[in-house]
């Protein structure tokens, strides 16, 4: 079971034994006039009673040229989560030429900072070579999975506490059979390469937590509804073949103008974790392109709206990792897709342009301390 698996990775990893010093309960949002977050503990020592780890997602420190940014991981994150740097396209260019140069160097930042690292992502339909897109049979396909998966889960065993195993499996826009997504996974092997590529990286690592990941699950309408079951129907069919995924990967890019269906997203949610699988947190933003108003009342805005997701998630049980999509408003990804119609940039992360902390690194720092909602 899922439990028993983080356990024994948890004892590896000391997971549970945190070596972090400190903790302290982030004050209401309405408080922040009485004192300075500036001068508040970081994020990751809000993590110490509550086991729930805070990571954010950037690019490898042999890359990263903004080093001062770099150092606010350290500071605020315990785990490191590889924007780019561990996806096919870059670990895999050409068949069985592998460069893991910048997987190394995150390995190795975490390591002296005390951070864990997350692994992402070993089968997405994009961010792959064109040899991987091109592939026509499962024979091909099967052995390029097994050549990838078994390769890159093996280097990183013991310094990766989690995998995304499986990125984006569900796209009800695709219009195939049970919403799967169309990709070269799927026409090469059918949906069979969803518990192979699973089966391969618990032979290559026996002890790591795996991971589905998925996203668009958060909202009110047709589309959040229909992924939310054909996602339930995944995980009920995965766990009835006895596939070893672990955990389900809320990538939790929110959006700051929508309404959250909050009875079914609920609902969702325990059907989920009955079923054993445990949850994670691992692509989160909020997005205020539509919110109007002054850079405090739209802070205020997107604070309030996570407030009222983790609610939700923390009501049906803690996550074992609350991690953002970057650390700071000066890098985001939303910036490439999204633009306000003031022409102000967007703010969607704990740390504003100029690193300084904004009322959603209070939100997180409250959550993180795993006493703002009990199950219920």
């Amino acid at each position: 079971m899922a439990q028993s698996l983080l356990t024994r990775r948890s004892a590896i990893l000391g997971f549970a034994g945190a070596t972090l010093a400190g903790t302290a309960l982030a004050p209401p949002l309405g408080a922040r006039a009485a004192f300075n977050l500036e001068l508040e503990p970081p994020l990751r020592n809000h993590t110490r009673t509550s086991g729930i780890r805070y990571g954010c997602a950037g690019a490898a420190p042999n890359v990263q040229s903004d080093r001062i940014l770099l150092e606010k991981f350290a500071i605020e994150a315990n785990i490191f989560v590889p924007e780019s740097s561990l996806k096919w396209n870059a670990t895999e260019p050409l068949p069985g030429k592998f460069d893991f140069s910048e997987g190394d160097s995150i390995a190795t930042f975490a390591a002296r900072n005390a951070m864990l690292m997350h692994g992402h992502t070993l089968v997405w339909y994009t961010a792959i070579p064109d040899w991987v897109a091109n592939l026509t049979t499962g024979q091909e396909a099967q052995a390029a999975l097994e050549r990838h998966i078994s390769t890159e889960v093996a280097r990183y065993r013991r310094k990766i506490w989690a995998w995304d195993v499986v990125n984006e499996p569900i796209e009800p826009d695709d219009r195939l059979i049970d919403d799967h997504r169309n990709s070269v996974w799927l026409r090469c092997l059918g949906p069979a390469y969803i518990d192979l590529s699973f089966r391969l990286a618990r032979a290559a690592d026996p002890q790591v937590p795996l991971c589905l990941s998925e996203y668009g699950i958060e909202y009110v309408g047709t589309k959040p509804q229909r992924r939310r079951a054909s996602l339930l129907a995944l995980l009920r069919k995965l766990r009835e073949q006895n596939t070893p995924v672990d955990c389900l990967a809320l990538q939790s890019h929110l959006e700051a103008h929508q309404s959250f269906d909050h009875a079914e997203l609920t609902g969702f949610l325990r059907e989920v974790v009955k079923l054993g699988y445990r949850l994670l947190i691992t692509e989160l933003d909020v997005n205020d392109c539509k919110i109007l108003g002054s850079i405090e009342q739209r802070d205020r805005v997107t604070a309030r709206h996570l407030a009222e997701y983790l609610d939700i998630v923390f009501s049906v049980a803690k996550p074992l990792s609350i991690a953002t999509w970057g650390l700071s408003d000066r890098s985001t990804w939303l910036k490439q897709y999204w633009k306000r119609a003031d022409g102000s940039p967007l703010r969607p992360l704990p740390l504003d342009a100029d690193l300084n902390r904004k009322p959603l690194w209070a939100v997180l720092a409250r959550y993180l301390t795993g006493q703002e909602r009990q199950p219920t």
